[in-house]
């Protein structure tokens, strides 16, 4: 049985989501401390906020999450999730989150990026989750498929 993590919240589950995919909105936080002070499932917390955005803020939301003794054990908990998602490489990252730019101001979904690709939609997800470790012609494929060209530099 799963529990409603908003019980006190006058907000519905959509506006919620919207507010947590977005890390810029001056409430994320607020329902950020909700969601992983109260979900030990990352299925359903990443159904809410992306991976990356979860990768790039948990130590403020830890900090918050903390201020509460009841919730430190969720707080050890995401913790370890965060310890494991770390463990992609940040260029890794930073690639996915580009693909996942790209994919969006385009308007295609992940399954039709995945059609034009040849792939299963869940390869896209892992692609623009990071932890799909693709080889530079998986790359040159994803660049001709947006109409763009692969350029590496090695700094």
């Amino acid at each position: 049985m799963e529990i409603n993590w908003l019980w006190d919240t006058r907000l519905n589950e959509n506006r919620v989501k919207r507010i947590l995919k977005n890390e810029n909105d001056p409430r994320f936080y607020i329902y950020a401390e909700k969601l992983f002070s109260r979900v030990n499932n990352p299925k359903i917390a990443f159904g809410y906020v992306p991976k990356e955005v979860f990768y790039h803020k948990w130590p403020i939301i830890k900090q918050r999450i903390e201020k509460d003794q009841w919730a430190k054990q969720k707080s050890d908990f995401w913790q370890g999730v965060y310890e494991k998602v770390t463990s992609v490489p940040p260029e890794r990252i930073s690639i996915a989150q580009q693909i996942k730019n790209i994919r969006i101001e385009r308007g295609y979904t992940q399954e039709e990026m995945a059609q034009k690709l040849g792939v299963i939609q869940q390869f896209v997800s892992k692609l623009e989750a990071g932890t799909e470790n693709v080889t530079i012609d998986t790359l040159k494929k994803v660049a001709e498929v947006f109409g763009k060209k692969l350029v590496i530099q090695l700094n």
